[in-house]
């Protein structure tokens, strides 16, 4: 997710209000949460209210609809690339059940599609599961008491059959990414005017990386996470909001690798560079508290100020966060829309740990501002125009002083930054069976990482980014959509030669100013063509899904040969047709 310019560390999401671990399959394959269960998608990139916090960029929220309770219910989706299938239904008069299950199956087909030639091979190919089991009971019209267990996992090993250029990076490389959670929900209707939501989920996660011998990175994790919240109407047009959230995690973590890179910086051959080795177990204690008055002086105007006081253990600190949102409605179809607030993150855990990192940090910090106007065109067409400004500080940055003092610390909050833009979108749902949007998006972000550097462009600066969609009911059965996305290409630092390390025997990139070039843009095409057979007690969809249509090689890096004379663009996927079958019952 890149938000308003933002890192994707920057932003969150969330299921029925706690962050999830893992939100896509392995970096946006496919959501780990089927759309089967979901009922709304809330998508906030920016001034989001107080009830939230741990983020300076964005948040997404995820609902999860009840199972059904009226019959037994199904769904299954066969395709070319996974398969899954759902089946819900009642208990009780007051209770129903659900759940679905999900499973790739690329590791079948890729072995017979990937040349024989090929430098490496799968011990373990690419796939992934995951799963969602639901439940709900309402002891009384006014309580309702829900449980969600959900988890996903990401295995992948490869086996290089020729050394790499890296002496160090050879052999195998392995990846697992992992989590299971048990979420209870509970909302009570205290009285008409009071109403308490609160949850709790318990789980684990584990995050497992290797390179051959030598490097390991294995992060283990459990605990939980809470939110509990009150709503009370406290007159007519005014209500009160507050609530306390917290996570507690008890972390295991085993390490045998070289610092990363972090913002602008580029990579170098790990045997270059000093291996961090480290075994350690610590807590992680992060409890919030929030408070927000929605108040209604007009009839047309609604004003929102809030307040979130949050504490990071990593860091031994608090932080305190005032906000405020306006909406205004001028006119019948017309209203007006401004947010303000500050905002505020730890630094990550490598940043901020005690055995490699400063602990001592700053929360990073962005004050946000936005104004906007939304108005309705003709019925069913919608138009937004939403100007945004940023201004960020205390960012983490590498502290230049290591090298010459073994004893500073590794990292600063010297770095600033800014970001700015502005957002538009077109909506239309139109009668005859027409939906689609055309969203674009000027930004630009830029910082500087310590006082008297030149400014320079944010890794995920994306200055242009234009989506277009739409779908259209044919008749008799029939749906056809497509999509269009057209994205800046992201920053670069261009090579400028190399030099030869005859200690670790490889050749260095000496890397120009960072981030002072771009790749080219990305561009796609997608399409989709359904067709439907519906009966009065089940439903038969087949649909052609062709991704990247006319075979865009989006560019998403630089390969270098040996020396670094000559370089090669990283591609993403190529053209991807999947076949698939959908039933309903």
């Amino acid at each position: 997710l890149v938000l308003r310019g933002a890192n994707p560390d920057d932003s969150r999401v969330y299921v029925e209000g706690l962050e999830i671990p893992s939100a896509y399959h392995f970096g946006g394959l496919r959501s780990t949460v089927r759309s089967t269960f979901l009922d709304d998608l809330n998508f906030v990139p920016g001034n989001f209210s107080a009830e939230y916090g741990r983020a300076t960029g964005g948040i997404v929220g995820l609902g999860i609809r009840d199972p059904a309770s009226d019959m037994l219910r199904g769904d299954f989706d066969i395709n070319l690339y996974d398969a899954a299938f759902s089946l819900e239904g009642p208990l009780s008069d007051n209770a129903a059940i659900g759940g679905g299950f999900r499973r790739s199956y690329v590791d079948t087909i890729l072995p017979a599609v990937l040349p024989d030639d090929a430098p490496l091979s799968f011990d373990t190919a690419p796939r992934f599961y995951d799963y969602q089991l639901i439940a709900t009971w309402k002891p009384t019209k006014t309580h309702k008491l829900r449980a969600f267990y959900y988890g996903s996992l990401d295995k992948l090993e490869i086996l290089f059959d020729s050394p790499r250029d890296d002496p160090k990076a050879r052999g195998t490389l392995a990846t697992r990414t992992m989590f299971h959670a048990l979420h209870a929900q509970s909302t009570l209707d205290i009285s008409p005017s009071l109403r308490q939501e609160a949850a709790l989920r318990v789980g684990l996660q584990q995050l497992k990386f290797s390179l051959g011998p030598e490097y390991v990175f294995d992060l283990f994790s459990w605990g939980f996470d809470t939110r509990v919240s009150w709503r009370w109407k406290l007159g007519e047009g005014l209500s009160l909001r507050t609530g306390l959230d917290g996570i507690v995690r008890q972390v295991d973590l085993n390490l045998s690798l070289p610092r990363p890179p972090k913002e602008g910086e580029e990579q170098v051959p790990a045997s270059t560079l000093k291996t961090l080795s480290a075994v350690f177990k610590e807590w992680v204690l992060e409890p919030a508290a929030y408070v927000d008055l929605r108040w209604r002086p007009t009839p047309s105007l609604t004003l929102t100020p809030g307040l979130r006081v949050d504490y990071y253990s990593p860091i031994d600190r608090f932080t305190v966060d005032p906000r405020l949102t306006a909406q205004w409605k001028v006119a019948e179809r017309t209203e007006l829309r401004a947010g303000v607030g500050l905002y505020q993150q730890q630094p990550l855990y490598d940043e901020s740990s005690e055995v490699f990192g400063t602990p001592t940090l700053l929360p990073e910090r962005s004050l946000q501002t936005s104004a906007g106007v939304a108005h309705t065109l003709a019925e069913g067409v919608e138009v937004e125009i939403t100007g945004f400004y940023k201004k960020i500080d205390q960012l983490v940055v590498r502290n230049l002083e290591v090298g010459a003092d073994p004893d500073a610390d590794p990292y600063t909050n010297e770095g600033v930054g800014r970001i700015h833009g502005v957002e538009s979108l077109l909506k239309a749902r139109l009668e005859g069976g027409f939906f689609g949007w055309i969203s674009y998006t000027y930004q630009r972000s830029f910082r500087r990482d310590r006082p008297g550097d030149a400014e320079r462009p944010f890794d995920f600066d994306q200055p242009h980014i234009l989506t277009a969609l739409g779908s259209y009911e044919i008749g008799a059965g029939w749906t056809a959509g497509a999509r269009f996305r057209l994205v800046s290409g992201n920053p670069s630092t261009p090579v400028l030669g190399a030099v030869y390390d005859t200690g670790a025997s490889v050749f260095v990139p000496q890397y120009g100013e960072p981030n002072s070039t771009r790749l080219e843009a990305f561009h796609q095409l997608d399409v989709r063509i359904d067709k439907t057979w519906t009966r009065e007690t089940w439903k038969l969809s087949a649909y052609l899904d062709v991704q990247n249509v006319y075979n865009r090689g989006n560019p998403e890096g630089t390969n270098y040969n040996y020396d670094f004379t000559e370089g090669q663009p990283i591609t993403g996927l190529p053209i991807l047709t999947i076949l698939g079958v959908k039933g309903q019952w």
